[in-house]
């Protein structure tokens, strides 16, 4: 009766692990969008003094924008941490940018991550749009584009295909 059991137990494991593994099938898209709050954002001095080449992090809360990842509208789903490097000239309250910025940053969401990085990405304008670079489990083969801020929304757009 434990044999069975174990078995059992092992066989689901495996089975979970396996379809967890292989992410999304080849070259179908994967959109969703998420409401953010922002914690907290930590400076990082580098010299020389002022903004330009200093390192900002915080994280960003994500709430689901209708049913998302086996979760119901305005649920909780993740987090993304969320760092970037001026390379220009900005105001503290961050009207009237002119410049670059390196952007990083790592989303846990159920059932896998998603690296989305971009450099020189222009403080211009919004949405900030950050290339994906690679994902984990259901997100693994994950390319294509994260939009941070959409007309200036409190929202993340994931733009996301496998290859």
């Amino acid at each position: 009766m434990v044999r069975r059991f174990v078995l059992a137990v092992s066989l689901v494991s495996l089975l979970a692990t396996m379809v967890v593994g292989t992410g999304m099938s080849k070259g179908s898209p994967m959109n969703f969008k998420v409401r953010i709050i922002q914690e907290a954002t930590y400076r990082h001095p580098h010299p020389p003094d002022g903004n330009e080449g200093d390192v900002f992090s915080t994280t960003l809360r994500l709430f689901a924008i209708g049913p998302l990842l086996g979760k119901p509208d305005k649920a909780f789903v993740g987090t993304m941490s969320f760092s970037y490097t001026f390379q220009g000239v900005c105001s503290s309250s961050g009207a009237g940018c002119k410049g670059t910025t390196d952007i990083q940053t790592l989303s846990k969401l159920p059932g896998g991550t998603i690296t989305a990085n971009g450099a020189k990405v222009s403080l211009g304008h919004l949405p900030y749009v950050v290339p994906i670079v690679s994902g984990t489990g259901i997100f693994a083969g994950a390319k294509g584009t994260v939009l941070i801020a959409p007309s200036g929304a409190a929202e993340d757009v994931y733009d996301i295909k496998f290859s």
